[in-house]
């Protein structure tokens, strides 16, 4: 009678492990740094435009850092960004990250960047508790670098 339980928690268990590595660590030893991580999937695909514009409003005014990890070479690099969302003619939302620098100077030319997001290789962290978490982890800067 006890092993009927233990039976259906195995599925669970079994689901909850592959959603954990999908949405998991994006290198080894990168975990210190999963507790920092903004969902911010910039597709671009019209089925996720409202999705993506609702994440980006919220996260306006806070400083990201956009991070890329190389499989091949198992190094990270990362930049500090900014996403902002403006309205098209239409109305519909275009969501874009645009460099620190430039969003922290006072007129001139700005540069929109509109990258192509790949949740396998690259995460949005936000930038103060990114920070933190470098400091607190020394080691980690053996695999992550400013760009």
């Amino acid at each position: 009678m006890h092993a009927f339980p233990m039976l259906l928690a195995v599925p669970c268990l079994l689901t909850c492990a592959r959603l954990q590595a999908q949405k998991g660590s994006l290198f080894t030893g990168a975990e210190p740094l999963d507790t920092c991580g903004v969902e911010l999937p910039l597709t671009y695909a019209a089925k996720d435009a409202e999705r993506i514009a609702q994440a980006a409003r919220f996260l306006e005014d806070v400083e990201l850092v956009y991070l890329t990890f190389d499989r091949k070479a198992s190094a990270a690099t990362y930049r500090r960004v900014y996403v902002l969302v403006e309205g098209s003619k239409d109305g519909a939302p275009i969501v874009y990250l645009e460099s620190a620098d430039d969003h922290l100077k006072m007129g001139g030319k700005r540069t929109a960047e509109f990258p192509k997001y790949n949740a396998r290789t690259q995460r949005f962290y936000e930038a103060d508790r990114f920070d933190a978490r470098m400091e607190a982890h020394p080691e980690l800067m053996e695999v992550v670098r400013e760009e």
